[in-house]
């Protein structure tokens, strides 16, 4: 006979009252064989819902115990049969259980497929594999009603979490802290107690300690004045279509004036409009969104599209499509089609094809499927938060955008939209011919009812609910001191403690994009990470603390022995942490620098009312001056306190302070303020923001820093054409500029231009900087010029805007076009003078420094300098002496003509004296001049025949004459 056992009454009266309260109810269970009692708290579940049997989200990290195939199950129970290990009690409720039950199973590191769906139960299985942000994603999947359930099957006494070991523990140790300590189990247990609808069970169902607020209450919830409202919203709105029909699926105020105010822009048919709408989870912004294509449909428009980081997270969307459908009498097969698509083995909706009264098309696309875009009338991104943010920008376009995400951000990147995007959004839409911006917030609770213990619970475990406090006044930043958090105090749950911790949340949220509660985790166990925190003078008369004005979180790195530091890298490897340690000696391919210690900043938060006021800055100049060792310090207080100054604690040595960061133009503008220089930049972009991860080291005079910068740059001029093409020219030329040497170029004497450009090249320059050709006759010099002008071979003296554009045309290989959009206050013909006139400053230095080096050569080198020798004589001497040589040589040549005319040979040449006339008498050296006579034609013909026939000898009676003398 089985004996059974009653069950404590607080069990019934905790999920009755979760069920009635429309709130959630939360149940841990702690022993080896919590499994089993599952079956009964859903069956407890069951009967109190009045609904139809809830549906269960089963979570694990990789094995579930048992097998979810039906046959599979039905042959183990006939091993544990014949084995005789079957225990009918336990086995076959259990077997009932999963056969009727519908449940999905999950894999944790699947968690943001989950997005968007409902469940009445939850089931955490594996404790140490769960995460915060694990915690937050599927805790919010559970409706009002439902309960979520947390099996510790791997203690026996929920005292054993204190030093339970979690499987991200791993990621936090480094090669010098290996010591974790588990802070944020400690506090979740001890959040347990402040719970109003948690309870905590032993696996025989027996209520521990723990629970000492369990209540439930049983009356029926009074209806609100929100409600009301919406009653008579829906009545004054009834005769008005489709607003009417689809209005009465409205659950909330909140969500009718969203969807009334979507309404009224969709009629509008305005291409240029965009609406927002944020919320925390739970609040009905899927099925608002769904309501809201509905209308869209009755409305005429044809070409809508739904992206969201999966298919998966669009169910409770198309599920509200088709209600509203249904509202405005439109039937499926007849007016609709609905198409699936089986994604990670679920069934997912994705196009429904409408052909009503004309072709309508609703069609699920990848967030990166922008170019599918080219025909929308409306697109809707729904989860837009977990979606990286380069992503939704692409997607925005001339039509009109519904836009959704959760505010809190435990996706990851929920603030990035608030932050950054809408921030964008808000200045586009003041300008003329803007975007048309309207924003939209839902706060009135619609999966569970509004008061929900275990929200409360969830947002005050993980500082869900920061929000920014107003502060009145504010001291300079020479009055504000830095001070170390005592993270042990921090963590402990005290109401001061964490008074506190939310402040430095808050802090957290409202100025910085990038938040999860995998934060908190990080903050509270990892033993390398510290936290500072700015603050005010302290009143010793008031009990507050100031408040919190920057807050400084670091990591200390380093200190690895070189041969494992060799080791990993000949395996190609690297270990967890550590990382500015492990990037740069595998991007340098030195081993020494990981043996350094250093600090890296992995966080500065200031509050957004203040900043660019200088608290960053004082905070990180003060921290410098610590660790360099010019504050000094008094004894440590004997009792630890939450709050430590820097001179109470000794500083740990350190040899240098880095960081690390996704690039954006302000904040490089910022750490270059404070002398960091740049050593590292990621080429592929960040998955979630789209920016590149840059490394910054501060200069301390450093030899190996600027080293490693002056490699850093030239590396950077080589990759320009590829992965940072897109990054804009004047954010890469502050990367490559030092901060203490920002603008001066080394001509290198060594380096001539004739090992880089050729006399046909400069030819070609000089040509174009005097308008003679076109410029893209030397379109292939300019990427030469920039890489000279860069690695500082060739001091043009450019002003910023004109570097930019060199390096944007010549490192780039940007067109005029495409570099006049980076600079939209210049038209291409602006920039094309510019660049003209970089060229000339080129040619101009080339012919200076071609100059310069012929005198160089000519007054230093004296191999090249000709000998000049004495001549030994006046000027009047050498004169004469030349005359004289003068005359030696005439006369010879004169010699050589008479001698050749006396020949023979010349003989027939002669002429008489009486030729020159009567008067004319020849002396031996004579010149004369013999004046020509012209002659008819008919004469020289006559003369030609009797020279011929002289010459034959037809008149040798003819004595010949003698010969004249020259």
């Amino acid at each position: 006979m089985v004996s059974t056992k009653k069950l404590d009454s607080r069990i019934h009266k905790l999920i009755e009252g979760s069920v009635k309260n429309g709130h959630r109810g939360l149940v841990v269970l702690v022993g080896e064989r919590s499994r089993d009692q599952v079956v009964i708290v859903h069956h407890l579940l069951s009967k109190a819902a009045v609904s139809a049997r809830p549906s269960v989200l089963w979570c694990y990290k990789k094995e579930l115990g048992f097998t979810t195939h039906k046959k599979k199950r039905l042959k183990m129970i006939k091993k544990k049969i014949k084995a005789g290990t079957l225990d009918p009690n336990t086995d076959d409720t259990f077997e009932m259980f999963i056969s009727a039950t519908e449940i999905r199973y999950l894999y944790y590191n699947e968690s943001h497929n989950i997005l968007g769906t409902t469940f009445g139960m939850c089931i955490l299985q594996d404790f140490e594999a769960v995460t915060p942000n694990v915690l937050a994603r599927t805790i919010e999947t559970v409706q009002g009603g439902g309960l979520v359930v947390i099996m510790l099957n791997s203690v026996s006494d929920v005292k054993q979490l204190y030093d339970l070991q979690m499987d991200c523990h791993e990621r936090f140790k480094t090669n010098a802290y290996q010591t974790v300590v588990p802070r944020f189990n400690k506090r979740f247990l001890l959040s347990l107690t402040d719970c109003a609808s948690c309870i905590v069970l032993s696996d025989e169902l027996e209520v521990l300690p723990f629970s000492t607020k369990v209540h439930g209450t049983t009356n029926a919830p009074s209806k609100t004045s929100n409600e009301e409202e919406l009653s008579s919203l829906k009545l004054s709105l009834s005769e008005s279509q489709p607003i009417g029909s689809v209005l009465n699926i409205c659950k909330t105020l909140d969500q009718a004036n969203a969807l009334i105010k979507f309404v009224d822009v969709v009629s509008e048919k305005s291409l240029k409009s965009i609406i927002t709408l944020t919320a925390s989870r739970g609040r009905g912004k899927s099925a608002a969104l769904g309501l809201a294509i509905a209308t869209s449909v009755a409305f005429g428009y044809s070409n809508i599209f739904v992206t969201s980081p999966s298919p998966d997270n669009l169910k409770t969307l198309f599920e509200f499509v088709l209600k509203g459908f249904d509202v405005l009498g439109f039937t499926e097969h007849t007016d609709y089609e609905i198409i699936q698509s089986t994604t990670s083995g679920v069934k997912s909706v994705v196009r429904i094809n409408i052909y009503r009264d004309h072709r309508q098309t609703i069609q699920y696309i990848k967030p990166d499927e922008a170019g599918k875009l080219l025909q929308a009338e409306l697109l809707v991104i729904d989860e837009a938060g977990a979606i990286p943010l380069h992503l939704v920008k692409q997607m925005l376009g001339p039509y009109l955008v519904l836009l959704s995400s959760t505010v809190h951000g435990y996706e990851g990147t929920g603030r990035s939209l608030s932050l950054k995007l809408f921030e964008q959004l808000r200045i586009q839409s003041t300008k003329i011919g803007g975007v048309n911006l309207t924003e939209l917030k839902l706060e009135e609770p619609i999966r569970y009812k509004e008061g929900d213990p275990v929200e409360s619970w969830l947002n005050k475990l993980l500082c869900l609910d920061a929000t920014q406090r107003i502060i009145s006044g504010c001291p300079t930043p020479k009055q504000c001191s830095l001070y170390f958090v005592n993270k042990d105090i921090l963590f402990s749950y005290h109401k001061a403690s964490e008074a506190f911790l939310q402040r430095i949340m808050t802090l957290y949220v409202s100025s910085h994009y990038k938040n999860s509660p995998n934060d908190l985790q990080l903050l509270s166990d990892a033993p390398a990470h510290q936290l500072l925190v700015l603050l005010g003078p302290i009143d010793s008369a008031s009990s507050q603390l100031p408040e919190v004005l920057c807050v400084l979180q670091i990591c200390y790195e380093g200190q690895i022995n070189q041969q494992i530091v060799m080791s990993q890298l000949e395996q190609g490897h690297r270990a967890a942490g550590d990382l500015i340690p492990w990037t740069v000696c595998q991007q340098f391919q030195d081993p020494n620098f990981g043996e350094l210690s250093g600090v890296r900043i992995v966080r500065i938060a200031t509050h957004p009312d203040f900043q660019s006021m200088g608290y960053g800055k004082h905070a990180m100049n003060l921290l410098t001056e610590y660790y360099r060792g010019n504050i000094a310090t008094t004894e440590t207080k004997q009792d630890p306190t939450l709050l430590a100054e820097l001179g109470e604690r000794p500083p740990e040595s350190v040899d240098y302070i880095g960081v690390s960061y996704g690039v954006t133009a302000p904040l490089l503008r910022f750490w270059k303020k404070l002398n960091f220089q740049s050593v590292y930049l990621r080429q592929t972009p960040n998955d979630i923001t789209g920016e590149h991860t840059c490394i910054m080291v501060q200069n301390w005079d450093q030899s190996w820093l600027t080293e490693y910068h002056t490699d850093f740059k030239f590396r950077l001029l080589n990759l320009l054409g590829y992965e940072f093409r897109k990054l804009p020219p004047q954010m890469i030329l502050n990367l490559i500029m030092s901060s203490s040497n920002q603008n001066k170029s080394s001509d290198d004497s060594s380096t001539t231009f004739s090992d880089h450009i050729s006399k046909y090249d400069f030819r070609r320059l000089k040509s174009y900087t005097d308008n003679l050709t076109d410029y893209h006759i030397i379109l292939d010099l300019v990427p030469t010029i920039s890489k000279l002008y860069f690695k500082g071979q060739l001091n043009l003296n450019l002003s910023p805007l004109q570097s930019s554009i060199l390096l944007a045309l010549g490192l780039q290989f940007r067109s005029i076009e495409t570099t006049s959009q980076i600079f939209p206050d210049l038209e291409s013909n602006q920039i094309m003078g510019i660049f003209k006139k970089i060229m000339k400053k080129t040619v101009l230095h080339m012919e200076g420094k071609l100059k310069a080096d012929i005198k160089l050569d000519i007054t230093t080198d004296p191999s090249k300098t000709p000998t000049l020798n004495s001549m030994g004589g006046t000027l009047q001497e050498e004169l004469d002496k030349a005359e004289s040589d003068f005359k030696k040589i005439h006369k010879e040549n004169i010699e050589k003509v008479k001698s050749a005319i006396t020949t023979e040979e010349g003989a027939e040449f002669s002429i008489e004296g009486k030729e020159f006339g009567e008067d004319v008498k020849l002396t031996g050296n004579t010149i004369i001049s013999v004046k020509r006579t012209i002659v008819p034609e008919a004469d020289k013909a006559k003369d030609k025949s009797a020279k011929k026939a002289k010459r034959k000898g037809e008149h040798p009676e003819k004595s010949k004459k003698k010969k004249p003398k020259a």
